[in-house]
């Protein structure tokens, strides 16, 4: 029996062997190789293979112009490499690496990934140390990564065979250059949205790769990624604009003492009884908070993001920019054109052009947002990161607590030169993602019980409870020390965006509580959208001013208020992103919430010429000719008006 057995084996290697040899195989081995990366990377972005097959189904078009694209260029890479399997290779890997990373970045903050977080491809490894440590791999991901494997591997045994033997290096040369030939006019733009049309207005890169597939999706995304500016833009156009603004422009008087400004920006500060409904919490994590926003000024602070995305947050607080007028290509801390940042509209290097020494704090690295290049060319005379504070700096879970940040601020503010006011801007990470059971070992849990949720989902609500604990405990740190520090302080604290508390790709708190109906973005309804945009803020000082502070406060329109509020001289671009208040709070390319709160999937009619008025700002000033930008960013003098400035 052996003996048989070993023979049906030989004869079966010998058929295989026979059959690779053919050089049909070669060829349908060729064929097959760009459908089976486009139904590995179709896979990852659907999950699972009934959800691939109907999408296959839906977009036929757009699969067979991907299909194309991907055969063409491995063709390309034959003719020129003489051999199939690092052709093979060089197509596969980078597009299968960027469905992971899609998925990857699906996992930890629930959206898609977009052609701005090139910019960060570089850093993927230290990205996915923010993955949760149980994460779970749907079927049809394992299935896609074993089809990656297997793909080259069935290629390598085909390639050791010889090649066609009619093709020599002029006809693959041939070959290769019509190949590239027509790859070029497939991905021409006039081609390319001729075969599978346009998409609606302020299409999102959700919407794109539902519409596209993954990657035709994301090659829309770097088609439409330009910026571009309006087309009366112009120097007279933006004189008249400039005129405009000067005949509102506000007096301004110098307080009497310039207050310090405190300004602290915590990692996925929220309110849990708010964001988690059905879940019984009996240890309330933010008590401090919650008392303090009874006595002080507080509210909803719309954030440009949900789950991630921090870098750009604070940068669009600091700037007055809205993230979201940018071109897809880029974001607030991926600014391409040579001088971005210090031409971009900064309440730093306004508040320190009126004598204020200014100082960022964050309690992790520099790592990512490159925050190390532009966060010193915003104005900042000095930038600490973790590596920068104590070595005994308290530790809470991985990451260094808020009560570590809190005393490294209080260091600085002491150390601070007596002679001018403190400009403090203050980052946190102790609440930062993942969540998960055991985040914060041998810590005193805090209750809380719900009906809806297993020992898994209860372990990342727990470790979210420690993180605002901490948080909470970090902010009480600050207040009681500048509630007696001998120096008027103004305090600003509010958290930079909602949670990320995705078990998995499928599955969040936030689905299983209720607060959203499901996962999937994609079908949230703009009222659904503006909840997830909304965290706390509240507003403090030790000096009895009575401020004017709105019960919402968008983050470009943040930063106009801090100088308002601080007394300091705001230049024009300020008073415009102040008055834009009115009929603007958040711009995002998902989302508009107009001046009473109200969401909307765009810009209302109202608010239009304001949004057009905005973008000529932000393009003269960052990528124009800057007719006006340095009038735009200018100091107004004590008693100037709109009246005089002409």
């Amino acid at each position: 029996m052996p003996e048989t057995n070993d023979a049906h084996r030989g004869g079966a290697l010998a058929a295989l062997d026979k059959l690779r040899r053919k050089k049909e195989s070669w060829y349908v081995l060729a064929g097959l190789a760009p459908l089976v990366v486009l139904l590995c990377v179709q896979l990852m972005d659907r999950r699972t293979p009934g959800a691939m097959l109907e999408w296959l189904g839906s977009a036929p078009l757009a699969a067979l112009y991907t299909y194309l694209v991907l055969l063409l260029a491995q063709t390309v890479l034959s003719a020129l490499t003489g051999g199939l399997f690092w052709s093979v290779l060089a197509v596969e890997v980078p597009f299968v690496v960027l469905a992971a990373a899609n998925y990857l970045k699906e996992v930890i903050n629930g959206a898609p990934i977009l052609v701005s977080d090139l910019a960060m491809a570089g850093q993927m490894g230290k990205i996915a140390r923010f993955v949760r440590p149980d994460v779970e791999l749907t079927g049809g991901v394992w299935l896609a990564l074993l089809l990656a494997v297997l793909l080259p591997a069935a290629v390598g045994y085909v390639a050791r065979c010889p090649k066609p033997k009619q093709w020599d290096r002029n006809q693959r040369l041939g070959v290769g250059a019509c190949a590239l030939a027509a790859l070029i006019v497939l991905l021409l733009p006039g081609v390319f949205h001729g075969l599978l049309g346009d998409g609606p207005d302020r299409e999102d890169q959700a919407e794109r790769n539902q519409r596209l597939g993954l990657l035709a999706g994301f090659y829309d995304g770097v088609l439409d990624s330009a910026v571009r500016p309006d087309a009366a833009y112009g120097e007279e156009t933006m004189n008249t604009i400039l005129q405009q603004l000067r005949r509102s422009e506000e007096p301004w008087t110098a307080p009497e003492r310039r207050p310090n400004v405190v300004m602290v920006m915590s990692e996925s500060f929220c309110d849990p009884t708010a964001i988690l409904p059905n879940v019984q919490i009996q240890d309330d994590p933010i008590p401090f908070f919650r008392a303090l926003a009874q006595k002080w000024p507080a509210g909803a602070f719309l954030s440009n993001s949900y789950a991630g995305g921090t870098g750009n947050v604070e940068m669009e607080v600091l700037t007055g920019v809205p993230n979201g007028m940018l071109g897809e290509g880029e974001t607030l801390t991926s600014l391409k054109a040579k001088g971005a940042y210090d031409r971009i509209p900064s309440i730093v290097r306004t508040l320190r052009e009126q004598g204020y020494a200014t100082e960022f704090i964050h309690s992790y690295t520099d790592e990512l947002y490159d925050r190390a290049d532009h966060i010193p060319r915003i104005g900042f005379d000095e930038a600490r990161f973790a590596p920068d504070f104590p070595a005994d700096a308290p530790v809470h879970g991985p990451y260094l607590s808020d009560e570590a940040l809190a005393q490294e601020m209080i260091a600085q503010f002491e150390a601070r030169d007596p002679d001018k006011p403190m400009f403090l801007f203050g980052l946190s990470m102790e609440n930062h993602q993942p969540y998960y059971g055991e985040k914060f070992p041998g810590t005193d849990l805090l209750r809380a019980e719900s009906k809806l949720l297993n020992d898994r989902q209860m372990g990342s609500l727990e470790a979210l409870l420690q993180g605002l604990r901490g948080a909470d405990r970090g902010l009480q740190t600050l207040v009681e020390y500048f509630e007696d520090c001998g120096e008027p302080v103004l305090l600003v604290f509010w958290g930079d965006h909602l949670p990320s508390l995705y078990i998995d790709a499928d599955t969040s708190l936030y689905s299983l509580t209720g607060y959203t109906d499901t996962t999937n973005s994609k079908s949230w309804t703009t009222q659904t959208l503006k909840k997830m945009f909304t965290t706390p803020f509240l507003v403090w000082n030790n000096y009895g001013a009575q401020l004017d502070v709105p019960d919402t406060v968008g983050a470009p329109g943040l930063g106009a208020q801090v100088l308002d509020w601080a007394g300091a001289a705001r230049p024009l671009y300020y008073q415009f992103a102040d008055a834009a208040r009115e009929t603007l709070l958040l711009y995002n390319p998902r989302l508009f919430v107009d001046g009473h709160g109200q969401p909307h999937e765009a810009a209302t009619p109202e608010a239009e010429p304001v949004v057009e008025l905005y973008r000529n700002l932000i393009y003269d000033t960052l990528y124009g000719k800057g007719y006006i930008s340095k009038e735009l960013l200018a100091l107004p003098t004590e008693g100037q008006s709109g009246d005089t400035a002409n």
